[in-house]
């Protein structure tokens, strides 16, 4: 295989591997496995995963939180902002999360487009708490 040849797929092979594991977070790959009841079965263990390390990313933003360079007044208030955002959080997935089931009207997707939503919506507060983990280390 030519050079620019042997490049080519080695850069395909890399930006496939990228694709994958994207659809490996989010729970796509989990329609590849099997069946309807495996790719269940595959979603529920990963939003069992992806509440874990959500739970443990809040755990260890709330720590950091309480260790901050900063006056105790405002790391108080602080760590009362972030725990009010979590719990305020978990009311909207939980109805955003039944409104995207809902839209399956009745269908056997109603379970997966809801994993899905958490699976996403869990991504995105993640990612929210490491800003703030961010802006608690400068």
């Amino acid at each position: 295989m030519r050079l620019p040849q042997l490049l080519l797929c080695v850069s395909l092979s890399v930006s496939s591997a990228g694709a994958w594991a994207q659809r490996a977070a989010s729970g796509e790959d989990c329609f590849f496995i099997g069946g309807q009841a495996d790719a269940r079965k595959c979603l529920e263990q990963r939003v069992r995963d992806s509440d874990t390390l959500l739970q443990q990313t809040e755990a260890d933003t709330s720590s950091m939180v309480l260790r901050w360079d900063d006056t105790p007044t405002n790391r108080g208030r602080v760590q009362r902002y972030l725990l009010s955002a979590g719990k305020q959080y978990l009311l909207y997935r939980k109805e955003q999360c039944e409104l995207q089931a809902a839209l399956a009207a009745g269908g056997t997707g109603g379970s997966h487009r809801r994993y899905l939503c958490i699976l996403e919506l869990n991504e995105q507060r993640m990612l929210h708490l490491q800003g703030v983990q961010t802006s608690l280390q400068r």
